[in-house]
């Protein structure tokens, strides 16, 4: 019979948790129901706690997903109870029964048993990699192997908060031209679908000769009206094969260059990635990771193929002897001013200030520049989809203009 790792509340509203055998994650939901205890989570435990490989499979009941202002609250926490001296056992223990999500506190529990059966803490968060991404542990055992563990933890919660708010910063330049762009769509499959086919009959029923960009459009609304299924159908596969091709090596790297390479949104997207890599390289290096394990980790929180292959480079380089900022500049993918500020901190010992510079410029520079790009996508979206309906409109009126210049004749 299996055994599961489940977390509840009981009727006083706490959390609990541990273990239980049953034969499905129902019957353990219905043995907790019995002792007054509804179930939030539960994994099934493989393997032992000591010495065997101790993987958990989700259940119908736990979350996939962790939300990262959770992660911020938990890295924090963890750096002030080891910081002010408490057994990292009992931090872990207190921090899951404080969370507030469920997949976590499920996931720290486990942890916690990992810990007790001989792991260190990178070793046991890095056998959840969903959870917990390869930034996040390196940290971790740097930390671990410094003695600096509070810093490292201080450092990943930085890490978390500036990449929530990066997000956040991209999320709101792109919202305004999805939603446009989402409603023009709409709007012209809606004159497709129904406006287009009316006035098409009453031209057939005139027998007029159509211009060739009515014609056009007649054409496309017959094929969207008579072979919706088919164009749906299409839509999918090309989409589907564009994800797949998007999933492969050279798809993801050829759509980050053309990403990098768009009008108005590249650049914004530089800067994003750019202000991703300095954050966790400074705070890397800061917490006392070493420098080339630090732009590893650090070239991976970037987002982006491009500057992940550029910063391997600069990697080897510096493996074989060269300062940091000379590859840096030969990549020709980062800023001059930042190769600049960079060599700076080499000489003056202080490269993670310094970075920590180079950060703030381009979250102050981000921020300037998605209020910038909003200002300037509001006006053009609604040129492209006034033009866009008044193409269509004068598509579908033209014929009419025509017949009625002939009955004036």
């Amino acid at each position: 019979m299996p055994t599961y790792v489940y977390t509840g509340r009981n009727q006083q509203g706490q959390t609990v948790s541990g273990l239980i055998k049953a034969k499905d994650p129902f019957e353990v939901r219905d043995n907790l129901r019995q002792k007054s205890v509804f179930l939030t989570t539960v994994t099934e435990q493989i393997g032992d706690a000591k010495g065997g490989a101790n993987t958990t499979a989700p259940s119908l009941f736990a979350r996939k997903k962790v939300r990262l202002e959770d992660m911020v609250v938990m890295s924090r926490q963890l750096a002030t109870l080891v910081h002010a001296g408490i057994p990292i056992v009992q931090s872990l223990s207190e921090i899951a029964e404080q969370t507030e999500s469920p997949m976590l506190s499920s996931v720290l529990h486990q942890i916690r048993t990992e810990v007790l059966g001989g792991l260190t803490l990178a070793k046991a968060m890095s056998k959840h990699p969903k959870i917990f991404p390869v930034t996040f542990t390196t940290l971790i055992a740097a930390g671990e192997e410094s003695g600096t563990l509070d810093q490292t933890l201080e450092a990943a919660a930085k890490q978390f908060d500036g990449s929530a708010e990066l997000r956040e910063k991209l999320k709101a330049a792109l919202t305004y031209p999805v939603i446009v762009v989402v409603a023009a769509v709409l709007v012209v499959c809606f004159m497709l679908v129904f406006i287009v086919p009316a006035f098409s009959k009453v031209y057939e029923q005139l027998n007029m000769t159509l211009p060739a960009i009515t014609l056009s459009l007649v054409k496309v609304s017959n094929i969207l009206t008579n072979y919706s299924l088919m164009v749906i159908i299409c839509v999918w596969a090309v989409v589907k094969a564009l994800r797949r091709y998007v999933s492969t090596k050279q798809g993801q790297r050829n759509l980050h260059a053309l990403l990098l390479k768009l009008p108005l949104l590249g650049k914004l997207i530089r800067k994003i990635s750019l202000a991703r890599f300095t954050m966790t390289f400074g705070g890397a290096i800061k917490a006392g990771v070493p420098l080339l394990q630090a732009l590893h980790v650090a070239g991976e929180t970037t987002g982006n193929v491009i500057l992940q292959e550029a910063i391997a480079k600069v990697a080897e380089s510096v493996n074989q002897g060269s300062t940091l900022h000379v590859p840096i500049e030969e990549t020709k993918q980062f800023p001059s001013m930042m190769t600049r500020m960079i060599a700076a901190g080499e000489q003056s010992g202080n490269l993670d200030e310094m970075l920590s510079e180079i950060n703030r410029f381009y979250k102050r520079d981000i921020e300037y520049s998605v209020n910038k790009l909003t200002r300037m996508m509001e006006p053009l979206m609604t040129v492209v989809v006034g033009g866009l309906v008044l193409v269509i409109l004068l598509a579908l009126y033209m014929p009419v203009f025509s017949l009625s210049g002939a009955i004036h004749k």
